[in-house]
């Protein structure tokens, strides 16, 4: 499985990153497995995969996931 660090993003909580991963975990054809790095209770975004493709499509897949399920709430 292949990570993919959200650095761009900036940081998150932990319990940030708890609630994204229960929303996202396993969504899309990429099946996606959501994780963190945190460094002093500033945590950031990491996705894993194993699907293969460009990073800039896994990043561009899971960020469209992720706005399309804030947006059906």
């Amino acid at each position: 499985m292949r990570e993919y660090c959200f650095e761009e993003l900036g940081y998150f909580t932990a319990g940030d990153i708890h609630r994204i991963a229960a929303k996202l975990n396993g969504k899309t054809f990429m099946r996606f497995k959501v994780g963190y790095s945190s460094c002093a209770g500033n945590c950031t975004l990491i996705v894993y995969t194993d699907y293969e493709a460009p990073e800039a499509e896994i990043k561009a897949m899971f960020l469209h996931a992720a706005l399309e399920t804030l947006a059906n709430g």
